[in-house]
């Protein structure tokens, strides 16, 4: 996941799923309550929908779950759901280039613009949802082509058996750390030698660590890369310098090894890159005690997933009422995002309350501030030629395999990715 080819995947176009239209169809912003399944029926709505979604067994559950709950609510309308596993990006491209396009389909921010062509536009509400950047996120040239339907924010899990051996006090639960702090601390935590030796964090990410910093990837209008700014390259500088310093485990150490796993067997103190989808596998761990805080320095950035409908929908009408329901009505929301399967973050204020409360004493309150407060993953259209420069940062720096200085590197990709850019 950490390979830059998985990077450009995952930030500029197609993430990878280690995961986010109207003429006649708008989406009705309002919450609703209860009063939906009569618009069915007042409107005539019927028949069979398809919808397509990725994820884990876990976040499968959760989808096969509400829309069984939608379908009691709305019987006339049936839903056959997709579940693609694996490839979900190239069989989606497939489907859509084949003219078999799922009337309803799961997208990420990050994939949206590659995509968007193939999607009605939707008119959207950004103050029905947590945060106006929901709607922001999944938006091309303006226009939303999705409805947000869930947050994946990243924060920091910290172990706090290895914080309380190392006297060290503990970071606070809504305010994040500076770089400085997580320095020290990382340092501190990082002890003994060998095959038991304890790391200070996982090996850090620049898509995550670029904002804790103060950089971007683009300007505000996406028109150029500032990945040769002073913030990115002091980013990419202390990536290169925890491995150095040993903070972080060694491309050596790190290889063909679990970083998570390392983290759940006490090897890793901080693990920065933490999403939702982790939860349940630290729901089990017996061995120490654990919490999240906010990634430290405001960094890491979230992914928002939403609901589109495809030009080509056969049923458009109920393909619309069934991304209503999903995305606007509270119940629905704390099947997806309010138990224990945590397929992430509600993109409803008042569904918040059921995700904080999936693991008592755990402060799940960091995703939600994160989902509020993170900048979106940053997204371009010309993903394949943007990918293949990108190379250069983890072939030619010491990011990666290289030997170059990050401030001579990242300003001649900036370079390359701006004449990108350029062309129509």
């Amino acid at each position: 996941m950490k390979k830059w080819l998985l990077f450009v995947v995952s930030l500029f176009v197609v993430i990878g799923m280690t995961a986010c239209s109207g003429n006649s169809g708008t989406a009705d912003s309002t919450p609703s309550e209860g009063g939906a399944a009569g618009e069915s029926a007042g409107s005539g709505a019927k028949g069979k929908i398809t919808f397509a979604y990725w994820g884990a067994q876990t976040e499968a559950d959760a989808i096969k779950q509400v829309i069984a709950v939608f379908e009691k609510s709305y019987p006339d309308i049936k839903v056959e759901s997709q579940w693609i596993q694996q490839d979900y990006l190239t069989k989606l491209q497939t489907m859509i280039a084949g003219g078999t396009a799922p009337d309803v389909m799961l997208i990420s921010g990050g994939d949206l613009p590659g995509f968007a062509s193939a999607f009605d536009e939707q008119q959207v509400d950004p103050s029905a949802f947590s945060s106006p950047s929901l709607v922001d996120s999944l938006s091309v040239d303006g226009k939303a082509y999705a409805v947000p339907f869930i947050i994946k924010p990243k924060v920091m899990a910290i172990n706090l058996d290895l914080f309380k051996k190392n006297n060290i006090p503990l970071p606070s639960p809504t305010e994040p750390m500076t770089m400085d702090q997580f320095d020290e601390m990382a340092k501190k935590l990082a002890t003994g030698e060998g095959s038991t030796k304890v790391f200070g964090s996982e090996p850090l990410y620049l898509p995550n660590l670029i904002y804790s910093f103060g950089g971007t990837f683009y300007s505000d209008d996406h028109a150029q890369s500032l990945l040769g700014s002073p913030e990115a390259i002091k980013a990419g500088e202390y990536i290169v310098a925890a491995k150095q310093e040993g903070i972080v485990p060694s491309d050596n150490e790190k290889q063909g090894q679990n970083m998570m796993n390392w983290f759940l067997s006490g090897r890793i103190a901080m693990y920065t890159d933490f999403g939702p989808w982790y939860i349940p596998q630290l729901a089990d761990v017996k061995g120490f005690d654990w919490d999240i805080v906010p990634f430290p320095g405001g960094g890491g950035s979230k992914e928002v997933n939403g609901l589109a409908l495809s030009k080509d929908s056969k049923n458009a009408e109920a393909a619309k009422i069934f991304i209503r329901h999903l995305t606007q009505d509270e119940e629905a929301q704390k099947i997806i995002g309010g138990n224990k399967s945590a397929y992430g973050v509600p993109v409803l204020v008042s569904a918040t309350g059921a995700f904080e409360k999936i693991y008592p004493g755990k402060n799940l309150k960091a995703f939600v501030l994160a989902s509020e407060k993170q900048h979106p993953q940053e997204a371009q259209k010309r993903t394949n030629e943007i990918g293949n420069e990108m190379k250069a940062i983890d072939d030619q720096t010491p990011i990666g395999i290289g030997s170059k200085d990050v401030k001579e590197v990242f300003p001649q990709v900036a370079e390359k990715i701006n004449n990108i850019l350029k062309q129509k």
